[in-house]
């Protein structure tokens, strides 16, 4: 059995006798020599060394994946609308990219720079035995050089474009970065959110030992450059300055009334610049009445409840043109300041993988709530019984966005969570056009509780006429443009652009 220790003496005794040993004989003598225990200083040395810089790595490891996270929620709501930062691939910048960090730090990072460092000693040592065998051997170094850098380029090309993954925290929070704009709740799931022979043949001993050094050092340009291509990515995101910083603009002491006036309002999402959504919009929704807009798909509908969000800016036509609130114009008012004053509900409620309850309750993270009066919200959007018949009432879990639910469920739970905010303005985007007659019947009686007048501001986005037939104002959009408003009864009297609407819709019925 091999005697390790006089092996580990021999091999200490020079540099050169860890490939080649100048007498075979010793070889064969320490081969057959009985195993004497294994000095445990080198390996508690090695242990150290491997601990020290692995933890190094994983700490580097965490906090890039902290303050990408932390970016990543900051950023505009266009931002997310670039194919490049959708869902999926920002997952995958969290799963996959920040790791190949650590492939050039820690661990892997020491082996590098010990191979490197290797080659250099292997070619000093190598030049003072023999420097004309040192120059001939030296000419094979940068074809292995090169051959790993060709190995590097191909295994990115190949490999990095399939890397698509994430966990359910990221999917959660990038795919409802508009839910979590809309309740200001960023920064709480981001803490959530928050893991080489004597004369010529000693140089050409010295250089194989050497290449090794190389060879290992070439290994890693790979996980190089996988590193540079992540950090790029992840730089350029960390770098990136939001164009709708959440905390900047004025917060007006004054109680909100609710009335939100267009004007000239002009908008092209900042992914399609050249398709104009909005050319001109003009309309005044007073304080605490109903409003609904109404039109085809395209005319802007959704897109004006958005920009009541501040999730965008409208085109800058000066400063008498815009969205105003109370007569402030939205673009001087900081917008996290604007959403804790608006609710939503919408078409597909983001649910979050937690009990009913803390669903129910992210409505209003920025003050305390009782269960009293989630129960209390849970009763007007005509979901308490239902929750009351589950096993573990409100602190059943629901799954993977609101998996367990159904959708009239799900609506109901979204409906409740709006009411917590007690919001001055509330939103309402096409919030049963995915249910079912029964549960839309159901939903919609919420939603009637939900806009009693005289309690809030409510616009609501409807493809159904039937939803908005209650409403104090219609407002019909064609061409990203009012084409006509007023109360029900007159439009239908008026014969125009709500009148085919309105039959249009009752051809579909029947």
């Amino acid at each position: 059995m091999l005697n390790k220790k006089k092996l580990s003496q021999q091999a200490d005794s020079s540099a050169l006798n860890v490939l080649y040993f100048i007498s075979p004989k010793k070889v064969k003598e320490l081969l057959q020599e009985p195993t004497e225990p294994a000095d445990n200083d080198s390996l508690d040395e090695s242990r150290n060394k491997h601990t020290v810089l692995g933890i190094s790595g994983e700490r580097l490891t965490k906090r890039m994946r902290k303050e990408l996270f932390g970016a990543m929620l900051k950023q505009e709501a266009g931002w997310f609308d670039r194919p490049e930062n959708q869902s999926g691939h920002l997952a995958n910048r969290l799963a996959t990219e920040v790791p190949c960090l650590r492939k050039v730090s820690g661990e892997r990072g020491g082996v590098i720079v010990e191979g490197l460092v290797l080659v250099i000693v292997s070619l000093i040592l190598a030049f003072y035995f023999s420097w004309q065998l040192a120059l001939v051997n030296l000419a094979f170094i940068p074809p292995l050089a090169l051959a790993g850098a060709l190995q590097a380029q191909d295994m990115v090309s190949s490999v990095g474009a399939n890397a698509v993954a994430g966990s359910e925290i990221v999917q959660e929070s990038v795919s409802a970065h508009r839910t979590l704009a809309s309740l200001a709740v960023q920064s709480h799931f981001y803490s959530a959110f928050q893991e080489k022979f004597l004369g010529a043949r000693r140089s050409v001993m010295v250089l194989t030992f050497g290449a090794q050094g190389l060879g290992r050092a070439v290994s890693f340009l790979p996980s190089l450059n996988d590193a540079v291509n992540g950090a790029k990515k992840i730089f350029d995101t960390l770098d990136r300055q939001s164009r709708l910083p959440t905390d900047e603009g004025e917060e007006p002491s004054a109680a909100v009334r609710g009335e939100v006036e267009f004007r000239n309002v002009h908008f092209r999402y900042p992914t399609r610049p050249g398709v104009k959504v909005l050319k001109g919009f003009d309309h005044t929704v007073k304080s605490k009445t109903n409003t609904a807009f109404v039109g085809q798909s395209g005319c802007g509908k959704t897109t004006c409840l958005q920009l009541i969000q501040r999730l965008y800016d409208p085109d800058d036509h000066g400063q008498q043109s815009g969205i105003f609130l109370d007569g402030l114009n939205l673009r001087q008012l900081k917008p996290s300041w604007i959403r804790r004053q608006i609710a939503i509900v919408s078409q597909e409620p983001n649910l979050f993988d937690m009990s009913i309850q803390d669903n129910i309750g992210y409505g209003a993270l920025d003050r305390e709530t009782t269960i009293e009066e989630i129960i209390e919200v849970a009763r007007a959007a005509n979901i308490h019984d239902f929750i009351q018949s589950l096993p573990e009432g409100y602190d059943t879990q629901i799954g993977f966005r609101g998996s367990e639910l159904s959708g009239g469920q799900k609506q109901r739970i979204a409906i409740a969570r709006a009411l917590l905010r007690k919001p001055a303005i509330l939103l309402l985007d096409e919030a049963t056009s995915a249910l079912d007659m029964e549960s839309e019947r159901v939903v919609q009686a919420a939603l009637d509780k939900a806009m009693a007048v005289g309690e809030r501001t409510s616009l609501l986005v409807a493809h159904r006429l039937t939803t908005v037939e209650n409403c104090d104002q219609i407002v019909v959009l064609q061409n990203g443009r009012k084409v006509e408003s007023g109360s029900p009864d007159a439009l239908m009297r008026a014969k125009g652009a709500y009148f085919a609407l309105h039959n249009a819709d009752e051809a579909v019925k029947k």
